[in-house]
């Protein structure tokens, strides 16, 4: 899971399979969003005669309102087509039709808070526009997590392959009481292919990714100096 600091949530179901297969070309596979107006793709537009029902907005790119406020597109959705995801559905809609939602929803909703609506009543403070700060959006998501991973035996069954061991004695994940090397063991034939290398530690493939992370990002923050070679 990686987390855009915009309250955008990138979320990948196969985390440790895509990061030593080259099947899929496409880094994440879904993206989540939290905020406010600035990525409101349609939720207050479902809810609301809101202003961005009215032209001119979203007459750029969509030639009609889109729900956005904005003339277009906004950040979230230039950073959906930038990795080849569509245009995140807004999560008023899924709940009022049939939206695939695996590659993505956008909870987002226009005058939002990251702090709780009751706290602003607390002290005394003028409410925000709705109740639905990001504390709300959080527990909408909480709502979909079920229908996107059903449940954690059956995400765990589904990675067998991938965590089994490729040098061990045996077994559903290829490791028992005997080491690596000794008789009785047996090697993969692709060690590429897995992270696991003997029960206990990684393959070379999986040492490659997690070094790329580092040196190419996004895993080291603040991030490496830039290397002057890459890792192959």
């Amino acid at each position: 899971m990686k987390i855009f600091i915009l309250f955008s949530v990138i979320f990948a179901c196969g985390f440790f399979e895509n990061i030593v297969s080259n099947a899929d070309p496409l880094p994440y596979e879904a993206i989540f969003n939290f905020g406010d107006s600035t990525s409101d793709t349609g939720n207050v537009a479902i809810d609301h005669q809101s202003m961005d029902k009215n032209s001119p907005y979203g007459s750029t790119y969509f030639k009609h309102p889109a729900g956005r406020m904005s003339n277009g597109r906004l950040i979230i959705d230039f950073i959906a087509e930038a990795y080849g995801l569509p245009l995140l559905p807004a999560y008023n809609n899924i709940t009022k039709s049939q939206v695939d939602i695996k590659k993505g929803v956008n909870f987002a909703y226009a005058g939002a808070t990251a702090l709780a609506f009751n706290f602003f009543d607390r002290k005394g403070v003028r409410p925000p526009a709705t109740e639905n700060s990001l504390n709300v959006q959080l527990d909408w998501f909480k709502k979909l997590k079920s229908s996107l991973c059903k449940n954690k035996e059956g995400f765990i069954s589904n990675k067998v392959e991938i965590l089994k061991a490729c040098c061990g004695g045996g077994g559903p994940y290829n490791v028992n009481d005997k080491y690596c090397g000794t008789s009785g063991t047996t090697v993969c034939s692709d060690s590429s292919k897995l992270i696991n290398w003997d029960g206990a530690h990684f393959t070379e493939a999986a040492h490659k990714q997690i070094a790329k992370g580092l040196v190419e990002g996004p895993f080291a923050n603040p991030s490496l100096k830039s290397a002057p070679f890459k890792i192959v």
